[in-house]
């Protein structure tokens, strides 16, 4: 998938700008088309208004919005470099002038330099007739928009809900954990160290906060299920949040784990929260909330509504890449960095051979350290790469994944995409601008 497609949506802004241009507007005035132009820039804005639906169709494989992309990428780079033919036909007109006639002309371009010779006539000629073939393009495409029934701004939520949706994760832990003895000892003794009563609030959340695929939620499973921990508070729940903050669903997640024997079928929000703030009441209780990404302070204030009749120590655990949750929490977070580059060896050689090193695989072990220092001491891309080595012995597989690009990846083992698009389609416009710009090169 062309990274151009991908992020259209981020070009369309310097369009808007390149067609005020002095050059292309003082030809479009002198030829009768400002009007044109005008009707162009509303096109243009109209189709800005779907292109996150757009972009979101697009990358659960929808090849008609796919070709729609390319179509309106090819234009969009037409439209943008209008305005620099008018720059070089009047730089080369102005080369061929008379003194007297440079130091007569403002800074933009007048209209002599276009009626006086014969190249100028051509350009006018041609450049009309581009204009016309580029205004039948824009109509088409705007056909297209209108037959794809692609959705608006308004619908931006639901997209998110569609894009390579993470598997929900559980509170049992990973298989083979290692390295994280200081995180989890420190995260151990925010949850049942003692504090002085004038500064520990009745409830207290922590957020753990770090990229995509540094571990967190192995991190909290590993807490979660520690014996200090299940023997210190009274309650304990585990809801996976994701990129959809749905509270009903969210609350009777909590409420099944807690209390499993009513029935919640059916139930609303009113319900739920007073039934979990009855069946909290006076217990000191743990829920960890795995993968938030909310930014909104009134869902997150209605989600702890029922908490607060929890007992003095009762405790939030928020795994995000989001510092700004933290924030919403009111909350210092607790930042997980990368592995180190020995622990990275040591999970790789766990999931590509079933061991703890490579002492009876030394042929394999400087590719190994190749592929491990790409992962960039992320457990996610270690294990997903390792996973695709998964008992192949042979230095030519080895090779091949060092290669690899991480799109050339087989889908159906790629877990490292659906994390990374998670992480764009989070990011707030500007960003995702700067971040297409980045993209173009290699």
């Amino acid at each position: 998938m062309p990274l151009a497609d991908l992020f259209l949506g981020t070009f369309l802004q310097v369009l808007f700008d390149r067609l005020a241009s002095c050059e292309l507007l003082n030809f479009a005035r002198r030829e009768g088309i400002d009007t044109l132009l005008k009707k162009w820039e509303k096109m243009l804005i109209s189709i800005n208004r779907v292109l996150d639906d757009a972009e979101y169709r697009q990358l659960k494989g929808d090849l008609g919005v796919k070709s729609w992309l390319e179509d309106l990428r090819n234009l969009a780079y037409d439209i943008e470099n209008l305005p620099d033919e008018f720059v070089t036909e009047f730089a080369k007109n102005e080369s061929k002038a008379e003194p007297r006639t440079i130091k007569a002309r403002s800074s933009l371009i007048p209209s002599c330099c276009f009626r006086l010779s014969p190249r100028a006539f051509m350009f006018d000629r041609k450049m009309r007739s581009k204009i016309e073939e580029m205004d039948g393009r824009l109509k088409d495409i705007i056909i297209q928009k209108d037959t794809l029934s692609l959705g608006e701004n308004n619908r931006i939520q639901s997209v998110y809900t569609r894009v390579d949706k993470p598997l929900r994760t559980t509170n049992l832990p990973e298989p083979y954990f290692i390295s994280r003895e200081v995180e989890k000892k420190e995260i151990l003794e925010l949850l049942t160290g003692e504090e002085d009563d004038r500064t520990c609030a009745d409830l207290k959340v922590i957020p753990i906060i770090g990229m995509g695929g540094v571990g967190k939620t192995a991190l909290a499973q590993q807490v979660y299920n520690d014996t200090r921990v299940t023997d210190y508070f009274d309650a304990k729940a585990w809801a996976c949040v994701s990129n959809d903050f749905d509270l009903l669903t969210i609350t009777k997640k909590i409420l099944e784990t807690t209390n499993g024997h009513l029935s919640y079928e059916g139930k609303d929000l009113d319900w739920l929260h007073d039934k979990l703030k009855e069946h909290l009441m006076g217990k000191k209780f743990l829920v960890v909330l795995d993968d938030v990404w909310n930014e909104n302070y009134g869902n997150w204030t209605i989600l702890l509504k029922p908490f607060q009749s929890g007992a003095k120590g009762s405790k939030i655990i928020v795994t995000t890449r989001n510092f700004r949750v933290a924030e919403i929490a009111c909350a210092r977070p607790y930042t997980l960095k990368e592995l180190s580059q020995d622990a990275c060896m040591t999970l790789f050689a766990f999931h590509a051979l079933g061991v703890g090193d490579f002492d009876h695989h030394h042929d394999l072990e400087v590719l190994g350290m190749k592929i491990v220092k790409k992962c960039q001491g992320l457990p996610l891309a270690l294990r997903t790469l390792a996973g695709l080595l998964s008992f192949k012995v042979s230095p030519h597989e080895w090779e091949a994944i060092l290669n690899s690009k991480i799109w050339d990846l087989p889908e159906e083992s790629n877990d490292i995409l659906p994390a990374l698009k998670l992480s764009y389609i989070h990011l707030p416009s500007n960003l995702r601008r700067c971040f297409a710009y980045c993209a173009i090169f290699p």
